[in-house]
């Protein structure tokens, strides 16, 4: 009975032990709500689709409108440095009745972009280490983006700082694109 008792006792600490572990940070945000979704049939030219395939390839989404108007606005701007930012207008009946909410801000938006080893990543563009929203803004390399604010410099393969003081990493949300809609959630 005590030997039974012994290893009752063990084996309900291991599992206590396993069950606090799987309790360490989720690798997607859920500090702000992100819910986007983006045609491809309503939209097949758009930069977004590029950045969906390309390595290397990023862009800020920003939108404009509630969606109760007849016209929303989903504005992207590709990290080329040369493309003018694209005016994508929403106005069918299915777009309009899809959410639109770009994390922290639709004024700053989210970055989407094909990382070059770990796929398609969607990051909030708000810094997460200032108080205030700070959107951040394409470096030199395009391959990082910088807090105008803080002076702090995030890769967009990883997220992590590459500059400056240390702190949080860039908040990741969840984005696929499935050949017809590309989406960013949490």
């Amino acid at each position: 009975m005590f030997l039974c008792s012994y290893y009752l006792k063990r084996t309900w600490l291991f599992l206590c032990l396993i069950l606090a572990s799987c309790q360490a940070e989720a690798p997607f945000s859920r500090k702000y709500s992100c819910q986007f979704v983006f045609s491809y049939d309503q939209h097949p030219t758009s930069l977004l689709f590029a950045a969906a395939r390309s390595a290397g390839t990023y862009v800020y989404v920003t939108a404009s409108g509630d969606g109760s108007s007849s016209f929303r606005h989903i504005y992207v701007t590709s990290n080329d440095g040369k493309t003018p930012r694209e005016d994508n207008v929403i106005s069918t009946e299915i777009e309009k009745r899809t959410a639109c909410i770009l994390g922290a801000s639709n004024n700053i938006g989210i970055i989407i972009g094909m990382t070059n080893f770990n796929g398609l990543w969607a990051y909030d563009r708000s810094c997460p280490n200032c108080t205030n929203l700070q959107a951040l803004d394409w470096t030199g390399n395009r391959q990082q983006v910088a807090c105008p604010k803080c002076k702090r410099t995030y890769d967009l393969e990883t997220g992590s700082i590459t500059n400056g003081e240390p702190g949080e990493s860039l908040l990741r949300y969840l984005c696929a694109f499935d050949g017809s809609l590309l989406r960013a959630w949490n």
